[in-house]
């Protein structure tokens, strides 16, 4: 769906990918030369990708603190986000808008799991739904909201030392597909700067702004690629079996 912005007299028609790099821009988003792109060279069909070649340690992008949307309830952190994102003020309610709309729960996906994943999931989705069951009494969510609970889970990140290690999702590097090996890397400033205490930070940034970094040299029209959960090794079947119900559960079926 292709999205309107009017300014003035002028009406402008834009691409989902280019709406969203100028909602980043309007809001304050700084990113170096990287794009918004739905392509099939995307390992989840749209993605973000550098337009020059990086060095190790760039800075990528930097968004500001006041878009996260973030929780400090360590049990029903998802409950809290979810409450938050469904009153949030219109510039943020614009970006959840645009979360995807479902989480399937198609049991035909397992069939390529083994019997030891596949009971997994089933413990999995239980304790996933009875904290929904939680969080609907503590925030007041409705049954509807267990879509956007569940889109939470896939978006969510801790923020680091400079959040106190609170949970939340952040506009620009949600946009970021995952792989088990990632290119960059996310850091608050305040958590960046450690270490050099007497350094001046940018006038216009704030500590707990989020910054992306690049982890190596990435060539240019290279995907930006994360990886939210700590995969650890999977030497056994047993660990095997646990990672792929947790990246079923977490991401969907």
């Amino acid at each position: 769906m292709h999205l309107l912005l009017t300014l003035g007299s002028f009406c402008f028609c834009l691409s989902p990918d280019k709406a969203f790099e100028a909602w980043c821009k309007k809001n304050d988003i700084y990113s170096s030369r990287i794009s918004c792109r739905t392509t099939g060279a995307s390992i989840g069909g749209r993605g973000l990708f550098t337009d020059h070649d990086v060095r190790e340690g760039e800075v990528l992008a930097t968004i500001p603190a006041r878009l996260l949307l973030t929780s400090n309830d360590k049990a029903l952190w998802a409950g809290e986000i979810a409450a938050k994102a469904k009153v949030a003020e219109p510039v943020i309610a614009e970006w959840v808008s645009t979360w995807s709309g479902g989480f399937s729960e198609d049991l035909e996906a397992m069939g390529a799991l083994g019997e030891g994943a596949r009971r997994q999931v089933g413990v999995k989705l239980e304790k996933r739904r009875k904290q929904f069951e939680g969080a609907k009494v503590l925030y007041g969510l409705e049954r509807d909201d267990w879509a956007m609970y569940n889109m939470i889970w896939s978006r969510a990140c801790y923020l680091g030392p400079q959040w106190k290690n609170e949970i939340g999702i952040i506009p620009f590097f949600d946009m970021l597909n995952h792989t088990p090996k990632e290119n960059v890397r996310l850091s608050s400033l305040g958590d960046a700067m450690r270490g050099f205490e007497g350094a001046l930070k940018p006038a216009d940034l704030d500590e707990k702004d989020m910054l992306i970094i690049a982890k190596e040299d990435i060539a240019k029209d290279s995907e930006l690629l994360t990886c939210y959960l700590n995969e650890g090794k999977a030497d056994s079947k047993e660990d095997r079996d646990e990672l792929a119900a947790r990246r079923m559960v977490v991401w969907g079926f």
